[in-house]
């Protein structure tokens, strides 16, 4: 199995910000290699034209920032790898009401360990106390009392692999999930614990191509009023990676979803994850892929949840080794689907993002950044427009 090139492992790994249940193993960054110790400092500052989200009356502000964070790399023995980060981001938002300077902590922990040279073990552990969220959720800015959306988020993995040869692995995955709003009115409807947990066969039939077969069970419960909110998921799917050159390769996972909700219909759907990257010149790629899912609404009360088509777009171009172009598309068009005498409503979610960073004396960069969302909805007031652009710097010491 380790046989795989570590180009095609990294382009199984295209979909994972578009469906987080595939954990993939992240390298060390270049900078962490050889040091127990890494800290970072990045500061900057940006204009958000819409802090909270709203559908209207939105308030902009220009936003400072600060983001200290250590990372530790541990090698405790030949079998045994451990890590831990911490991020603190400061904030300080000069229009918004009430608390202005907002304080997030970002904590992770991670070990790995090698039972025998055929069994590995994987735990790593994130918690997350967010205060300024990068994505704000559709139809909340307008609709509530304190339209906040700070929230605190831990998510617990753990991953088995067991090499029966060289060609044919099993790998045994877990997960838990806990979301909590500050808000009281999201709390209440919105605040859940979400477990997974499953089973992969997988077969490297040459050496630029694997196959694969998985059995996944996910369960959703929310805190509150679960009878109407709760739902239970069985998965079944096959997946191929296959790397043209070493420098191109596809991932796909084609299956279904048996969706069983606690109220509201039963549902059978399709399970789709494509991709494609290319290398195309050193430090520069372009990626692309299509996902199909069910997804929470951030109205459960009126709908039980959304059937999304996710298309996304990551293209990294390198004019030179100290200049780097980046941008990203993401578009989310989806159906949400109303509970008992609710009309079901389309909507679009889309986002871009692109940034130039320079890089120099190795340690230094600077970046120009800008970040535009757009949500269209049948429902007017879940529709949003929030465009976010400034300047940043980070010190590797």
């Amino acid at each position: 199995m380790k046989r795989l090139s570590s180009f095609l492992i990294a382009c199984a790994g295209l979909l994972l910000a578009a469906n987080s249940a595939r954990a993939v193993y992240a390298p060390i960054p270049e900078v962490e290699q050889g040091r127990l110790l890494t800290a970072y400092l990045s500061a900057g500052y940006y204009y958000d034209t819409n802090i909270f989200g709203s559908a209207k009356g939105e308030i902009e502000s220009i936003v400072f920032q600060a983001q200290p964070t250590i990372v530790a790399n541990i090698s405790a023995s030949q079998q045994t790898f451990l890590s831990a980060s911490y991020q603190l981001s400061m904030d300080y938002l000069e229009n918004r009401p009430d608390d202005k300077f907002l304080a997030s902590h970002s904590l992770s922990a991670r070990v790995a360990h090698a039972f025998t040279p055929r069994l590995e073990g994987e735990l790593s552990d994130s918690f997350q106390i967010v205060k300024n969220p990068e994505s704000l959720l559709p139809g909340i800015g307008g609709e509530v009392a304190n339209p906040d959306q700070s929230y605190k988020y831990n998510q617990l993995d753990g991953k088995l692999v067991y090499n029966m040869s060289k060609r044919v692995g099993l790998k045994g995955k877990a997960r838990t999930m806990h979301m909590t709003y500050d808000n009281d009115y999201l709390s209440e409807d919105l605040d859940r614990a979400e477990y997974l947990v499953g089973v992969e066969a997988v077969r490297l039939s040459r050496e630029n191509l694997q196959f694969s077969a998985e059995y996944r069970y996910k369960a959703i419960r929310y805190d509150e009023h679960g009878a109407l909110k709760n739902k239970d998921s069985h998965f079944l799917f096959a997946g191929v990676d296959y790397a043209l050159t070493k420098r191109t390769a596809y991932t796909a996972r084609l299956g279904i979803e048996a969706l069983f909700r606690r109220n509201g219909g039963d549902s059978a759907l399709p399970y789709v994850e494509l991709g494609v990257k290319h290398d195309y010149s050193d430090l520069s790629f372009i990626s692309a892929g299509y996902t199909f899912s069910a997804q929470e609404s951030s109205n459960v009360i009126l709908y039980t949840d959304m059937y999304t088509h996710h298309f996304f777009v990551n293209v990294q171009h390198a004019l030179n080794r100290q200049f780097i172009v980046s941008c990203m598309t993401d578009w989310q068009p989806s159906q949400l689907n109303g509970r008992s005498n609710i009309p079901d409503i389309d909507e679009s979610n889309l986002k871009i993002g692109g940034a130039l960073t320079y890089t120099f004396k190795e340690k230094w960069s600077a970046s120009l950044t800008c970040d535009y969302d757009y949500v269209h909805s049948d429902d007017s007031g879940r529709n949003l427009e929030r465009v976010r652009f400034g300047l940043r710097a980070r010190w590797v010491f």
